[in-house]
């Protein structure tokens, strides 16, 4: 089939494939490229690379006096890509206090969007001591596999394990983190 170059610059009879190497530039692509509905498939060793970052704060002073699993406020949201791609979750939970009054150990978990435990952090946080102090900070990472292209929700819950007790978090406003990096599988 021959090549026709229409009025309204267009072209028809060229095949996929049909231009020569070096004649399609960056400058002659659009902005934004519409890939909705398709599927692209990567180069082998390309996996890995980090999609996208989600990222929040909580800094409210919060006083935990309960035994059940309360949400501590931390809660981030991210919407992966693919359901192949992997979530790395990086908690820091900063600000954990137990005055005299209020004794006994607190216990936290990462938490999905429906309330169910991914991984406790720390089971005893601070002491039973009756002295004013503060707990331990909270650190780590998680890697997740939600195999879901929907918005998924990763939240930290906090309780006491022991009854008439609490504890602070984000005593004095200071700041606790959570980061969700989307990975590609």
């Amino acid at each position: 089939m021959a090549l026709v170059l229409n009025g309204s610059g267009s072209i028809t009879g060229l095949s996929a494939g049909g231009l020569p190497d070096g004649s399609v530039t960056a400058d002659d692509i659009a902005s934004t490229l519409d890939l909705s509905g398709k599927t692209v498939t990567l180069p082998a060793g390309t996996g890995g690379k980090v999609l996208q970052v989600v990222g929040a704060t909580y800094s409210t002073e919060t006083l935990i006096t309960t035994t059940s699993y309360v949400d501590s406020g931390l809660t981030a949201t991210i919407t992966p890509s693919s359901a192949s791609n992997k979530i790395l979750v990086s908690v820091g939970l900063n600000g954990f206090y137990r005055n005299g009054t209020h004794v006994g150990r607190m216990d936290v978990i990462l938490a999905n969007g429906s309330d169910a435990q991914l991984l406790m952090l720390d089971n005893e946080v601070g002491d039973n001591s009756t002295t004013d102090g503060s707990g331990n900070n909270v650190m780590c990472s998680y890697l997740h596999s939600p195999s879901t292209t929907s918005a998924y929700t990763y939240k930290i819950r906090l309780k006491m394990n022991t009854a008439s007790a609490g504890m602070y978090f984000c005593v004095s406003s200071s700041t606790s983190t959570i980061t969700l990096m989307e990975i590609a599988a």
